[in-house]
């Protein structure tokens, strides 16, 4: 058998092969959804070190702060209207 042939099927069948992989692996990753953006972070950290000039001692200022949003579907003001006796 010719030599040259035969190299021509094994390349033939390596392409097939390689397009199949692809449509295969193409198709998966579009059924992926991307990852959720996660949320800002509501909490803030900052230091400060003060060094007393006089007896050298250090002071460490620490500031944290955390805010919260109350969501609207669960929080609910006063109702007008009394309560059922």
């Amino acid at each position: 058998m010719n030599l040259k042939l035969l190299l021509c099927i094994a390349m033939g069948v390596f392409v097939a092969h390689l397009a199949v992989f692809m449509i295969v692996f193409s198709v998966r990753s579009r059924q992926i959804p991307p990852p959720p953006i996660p949320p800002p972070p509501n909490f803030k950290y900052a230091q400060e070190t003060v060094v007393n000039p006089k007896t050298g001692e250090r002071i460490v200022n620490r500031e944290i702060t955390v805010s919260t949003k109350l969501r609207n579907e669960l929080y609910r003001g006063r109702s007008e209207a009394p309560a059922a006796k």
